[in-house]
């Protein structure tokens, strides 16, 4: 790499500890040293905004939002706040790999067509043990993809392909023309961003994984499985609807998928629950 852009890692913050702080020092990990890190606070009562008020770092942006707060609001003001060429969205409680954004940033910079780079993810347990490794991008093929094809295959699969922020990188220029974030459909939050970029822009897929998202008893419940299906199937209309108009067998596909996906995520989630993964204490 002839340059060395600047990356901002923003994480949007509500009750993060303990887990911000290893989320933090991942991002100190990383093989790519030019990085900015932007750390907002939407109301914590846990001792996160002390943590961050006492936090020091020759490169951080710091912001503190009022009790009450959406996480929405939080994520959109997160993102306003980078400065760097590159925007990767960290959540708080979810680490990245050494080379996470030497990577990414390899496969943006080579694609200037795409919005957005997308990888691998490992899935983790409260401990950090590993439960599942490289998931993700199913059904996409590496390198540089159309991103309304991208968005038919996600629906198609009916499952996130695509995975949470950790392992997706912004272009900062696509990523403020999508804001803000809205959470009218909070489980699927990423979903519907990623669907903004998208439709107007290429994606870069790298099926290696670039971190590890972390299930918990504040990420994933069994309880909210009927909700999560419902807001996937609402997020597969406006795919279906407004971007990439699918015939009938489709959409019949595509929604016999989401509940076959709806049945494993059920079903993971109570064995889950036995083996105690969703708690660190």
């Amino acid at each position: 790499m002839s340059k060395s852009p600047l990356v901002s890692v923003v994480i949007p913050i509500f009750n993060g500890l303990p887990y911000l702080i290893e989320a933090v020092d991942a991002v100190h990990a990383q093989t790519y040293s030019n990085i900015e890190l932007v750390l907002v606070d939407g109301g914590s009562s846990d001792g996160s905004r002390e943590w961050v008020e006492a936090f020091e770092h020759p490169r951080v942006i710091k912001d503190y939002l009022p009790k009450g707060t959406p996480a929405a609001g939080t994520w959109t003001r997160a993102s306003e706040l980078a400065t760097g060429d590159y925007v990767k969205l960290l959540c708080q409680d979810d680490l990245l790999h050494p080379n996470a954004i030497e990577l990414q940033l390899v496969d943006l910079e080579a694609h200037p067509s795409a919005g957005l780079a997308i990888a691998q993810r490992d899935i983790i347990d409260a401990h950090g043990k590993v439960l599942s490794k490289a998931r993700g991008c199913a059904g996409l093929k590496p390198g540089l993809v159309n991103g309304v094809h991208a968005l038919e295959v996600g629906a198609w699969k009916g499952t996130n392909i695509f995975g949470e922020p950790v392992a997706v990188l912004f272009r900062k220029a696509s990523m403020q023309e999508a804001l803000p974030w809205v959470d009218e459909q909070p489980f699927l939050l990423d979903m519907f961003f990623y669907a903004k970029i998208l439709k107007s822009s290429d994606v870069v897929v790298r099926l290696e994984s670039v971190g590890a998202f972390r299930i918990s008893s504040s990420s994933w419940s069994t309880r909210l499985v009927k909700a999560q299906r419902q807001q996937f199937i609402s997020w597969q209309r406006h795919v279906e609807r407004d971007i990439a108009p699918q015939p009938w067998f489709r959409i019949a596909q595509a929604r016999i998928m989401n509940e076959k996906t709806t049945q494993i995520r059920r079903a993971a989630y109570a064995w889950l629950r036995l083996q105690n993964s969703f708690s660190k204490s």
